[in-house]
């Protein structure tokens, strides 16, 4: 069985080792594997982008904890939602209807019974995935919380994609909401025009469709498919001041 683990932990302290230990401890064969422990604290839409495009890179039947802004006591019950041939366990606090919710309804288990804390339930849930149990240890559950998450909105009438920057990467890249597909279907080559409303408002001009030796800003592919602000060999995010957030408007 492979588990992957997506939390805003970080790695200084002992928690994600905790964790991991008790998996291999209970699961006895299990392959644990980090997606990231860096998201921002209590982000569940960054969260939500990082998991919603990396999950299908796993085998059929991984199992995903999503551990962003969980809660550590005994009230809050977990909950499982099979997707795709994979299952996502975590805390409803809106990151199942952010990766799933907008293509129809949603229909999971959550957890009943006695557990310690919201985590130690999450590996309850896994334990159960991996004996075939689910059903005898949960109850339906298709009461999930909606929430709006970050802005994207394409008019093709008007010629204007919106969207935000959704994560900063290790390189100071800023990957945006907006699939790479949508915008070269929309621009089809032809001239455009993003604006990045930061705490000063940038243009930018130029895509490449691959990471190019040039001046100034540009934006790229990037590996989750998705458009990516980026400065040749520059701490673009740092140097512009980007942030998490921040919106960007494509006029074409």
């Amino acid at each position: 069985m492979t588990i992957t683990l997506i939390s805003d932990w970080r790695l200084r302290d002992p928690y994600v080792a905790m964790l991991k230990g008790r998996l291999l401890t209970d699961l006895p064969g299990a392959n644990v594997i980090d997606i990231s422990h860096h998201i921002d604290f209590f982000n569940v839409a960054q969260s939500a982008f990082i998991m919603k495009n990396s999950y299908l890179s796993f085998p059929d039947g991984s199992v995903h904890l999503l551990l962003t802004n969980t809660s550590h006591t005994a009230t809050i019950a977990p909950v499982l939602l099979e997707h795709d041939g994979h299952y996502f366990i975590g805390q409803d606090n809106g990151v199942f209807f952010l990766m799933f919710g907008k293509t129809g309804p949603l229909q999971g288990r959550r957890l009943t019974g006695d557990f310690s804390t919201t985590v130690e339930g999450m590996v309850r849930l896994a334990q159960a995935v991996y004996a075939g149990n689910v059903e005898e240890v949960t109850e339906t559950y298709a009461t999930f919380e909606r929430t709006l998450g970050a802005v994207l909105f394409h008019s093709a009438s008007q010629r204007t994609i919106e969207g935000e920057i959704v994560y900063i990467d290790a390189a100071f890249n800023a990957i945006t909401n907006i699939p790479t597909d949508m915008f070269l279907e929309a621009v089809q080559g032809g001239a455009f025009k993003m604006s990045v409303h930061s705490k000063t408002e940038w243009k930018i001009e130029k895509y490449f469709s691959e990471y190019t030796k040039t001046d100034g800003m540009f934006l790229t592919n990037n590996a989750l498919q998705h458009l990516q602000i980026s400065m040749y060999q520059g701490d673009v995010a740092l140097l512009a001041s980007l942030s998490v957030g921040d919106r960007v408007e494509i006029r074409y």
